[in-house]
């Protein structure tokens, strides 16, 4: 009976290990969801119901909650220190991107998270990942971009990310500022973006008619519960 306890204690564990919790903003009835940004919030024409919609003369897209004295959605804020593997995601549909003359481009975009605590000479520290590109020849239809973090607590930037917030003096490229890390960011996400602005890139405007739709934070549980059921299950084995 010890070891059959034992042994059910250890299932629990594990299945809460890999549960996840996941949080979507559909912008359904054209419900902002807790952003903001340079998009309009329609209530049809999304994958399905509601969705943001860039649609006017742009230099790039930017949907962003947690921005100061702007809304915000708690959800995707915050300490992730915590956990492992989380994923972030949304969808995107070019119907057009063009620039002034009317030939179609192609943009990137990209995932942003900020951090107020510590500020650099060009502002708030923070890291960006670019997620794919936008056009009508790459995003024609609904398409899926996402981004995952395996590991929050990394001090050194992952492959792909850029960090923010000051400037290499030789090469002038976007830096974290000094005591910032890919860590502190994830420590204390004060501000989420969807965005175009890759830092360190300069953009002429474009005419943009791009949607977005489904934004979403997939956070499994933290890795404690995980690393805790592994310790029972060698308990058991060596018992």
């Amino acid at each position: 009976m010890r070891g059959l306890a034992l042994t059910t204690a250890v299932l629990v564990l594990a299945t809460g290990a890999q549960a996840a919790s996941t949080t979507v903003v559909g912008f359904d009835g054209g419900d902002n969801g807790g952003f903001t940004g340079n998009a309009l919030f329609e209530a049809t024409g999304g994958n399905p119901g509601g969705a943001a919609r860039h649609v006017t003369d742009l230099f790039f897209n930017d949907l962003r909650t947690g921005g100061v004295g702007e809304p915000a959605n708690a959800d995707f804020l915050g300490d992730y220190s915590s956990y492992n593997n989380i994923e972030f995601s949304f969808d995107v549909k070019t119907n057009m991107l063009d620039d002034f003359i009317g030939n179609p481009i192609a943009r990137p975009v990209g995932i942003m998270l900020i951090d107020r605590d510590i500020q650099g000479p060009s502002g708030p520290s923070g890291v960006f990942i670019e997620t794919g590109i936008l056009g009508v020849n790459f995003t024609p239809d609904w398409t899926t971009m996402s981004a995952t973090i395996a590991d929050p607590t990394s001090t050194t930037l992952p492959a792909g990310w850029i960090g923010f917030g000051d400037e290499d003096p030789g090469t002038f490229e976007p830096v974290l500022p000094a005591g910032a890390t890919f860590a502190s960011v994830l420590a204390g996400v004060d501000e989420f973006r969807i965005t175009g602005a890759v830092p360190g890139f300069f953009f002429t405007n474009a005419f943009w008619d791009v949607q977005v739709d489904n934004i979403a934070v997939t956070v499994p549980e933290p890795a404690s519960l995980g690393l805790l059921g592994l310790c029972l299950a060698g308990l058991l084995r060596r018992r």
